[in-house]
């Protein structure tokens, strides 16, 4: 009876908790090697949003691609660009094509009372002393520290962007945002997540767009883009454009090939404080889900969402901001399945 009872509960946990997101989430999110790859859709389509309050459960199985960017967490101060936004908490860099030339490009985001975007820095691999810079003042608010339900913000702030050559352009910014609902998420591929919505409102020049971000614990993330300027709050509405990211993915390093069996070794360092090593191995290709759970099953990281060939990892697992307990890592790879239990000691 007691066993019924934790698997109801943490079933209840699953499947429409409100949750809240922190600073803290957000370094763990972004700390230094993380990475994860970010699907985008430019075309306009239909995409259901739900509906203000909780209780939701957004499918967004059907999503589509047609262009895809992987970013990576780096160290503010080894980039190009730290001088210009000092004091930064974590920096996101990734390649990009800028009017057919391969880029370089680098956003920088600070934690406190909000979690701020500075701006970003953009370079052209052909053009030495080339670049593109862009200043938030102040700090572009992307939520609030903590975010839960019902949290609301807005601001007003201007946008500075200087090309090498041209004299700066500056462009004033008004937002509103409010996080209007909660519930669970379904990305392409079956990954669920609890999720917090966002409804942000950005004028530019009298200009309104609107957008819903859908936000987890894990870094997974759904961006639409609504058509019009006062789009419906509810149900299947026109989009312009989407893009969604698994969750972000610790560092995970292949060790070695063709193993003979699906396996999940125990963690080493075992008990640890605060971080550890899981160790797997993969017969033939799959799609492989590597999660750790606290022991009343709610998700506390996802360490590995995604294909991969055949082979042995190796991925990292930090608690540093878990508390001391037992905590389940369990692997998922094609019709295998494996759990080891973990022992985080302060």
């Amino acid at each position: 009876m007691k066993k019924l009872l934790l698997l109801i509960i943490a079933a209840s946990i699953t499947s429409f908790a409100q949750i809240t997101i922190t600073g803290n989430d957000v370094l763990n999110i972004f700390a230094v090697g993380n990475s994860t790859t970010i699907h985008q859709d430019t075309l306009q389509s239909m995409v259901d949003i739900g509906s203000p309050g909780g209780g939701n459960n957004w499918d967004f199985t059907g999503l589509q691609t047609n262009l895809t960017v992987d970013i990576e967490s780096v160290d503010p101060a080894s980039t190009p660009f730290s001088g210009n936004f000092s004091g930064a908490d974590f920096c996101v860099y990734n390649m990009l094509n800028y009017q057919g030339f391969d880029a370089e490009s680098w956003t920088y985001s600070t934690v406190d009372g909000f979690v701020d975007n500075m701006g970003s820095a953009i370079t052209v691999s052909l053009l030495p002393g080339f670049s593109i810079l862009l200043e938030n003042d102040p700090d572009r608010h992307t939520f609030q520290n903590p975010t839960s339900y019902n949290s609301q913000w807005m601001q007003t702030y201007t946008s500075t962007t200087t090309i090498t050559g041209l004299p700066p352009t500056v462009t004033t910014v008004s937002l509103n945002a409010i996080v209007d609902a909660y519930g669970t998420m379904t990305l392409p591929g079956g990954a669920s997540y609890n999720a917090l919505r966002i409804r942000e409102e950005t004028t530019i020049s009298a200009n309104t767009s609107v957008g819903y971000t859908f936000v987890t614990i894990s870094g997974a993330q759904v961006n639409v883009e609504a058509e019009g300027s006062n789009p419906p709050n509810s149900g299947t509405i026109t989009v312009n454009s989407t893009s969604y990211n698994s969750a972000i993915i610790s560092s995970v390093e292949q060790i070695s090939g063709l193993p003979q069996n699906f396996n999940l070794a125990q963690n080493y360092p075992n008990p640890f404080n605060p971080s550890t090593k899981i160790e797997y191995s993969i017969p033939e290709e799959s799609f492989v889900q590597l999660k750790v759970y606290d022991v009343l099953g709610n998700e506390v990281a996802t360490l590995v969402n995604e294909d991969q060939t055949v082979g042995s990892y190796r991925a990292d697992f930090s608690g540093t901001n878990l508390s001391s307990g037992l905590y389940i890592a369990k692997l998922q790879a094609g019709n295998y399945s494996k759990t080891i239990k973990m022992t985080l000691l302060r």
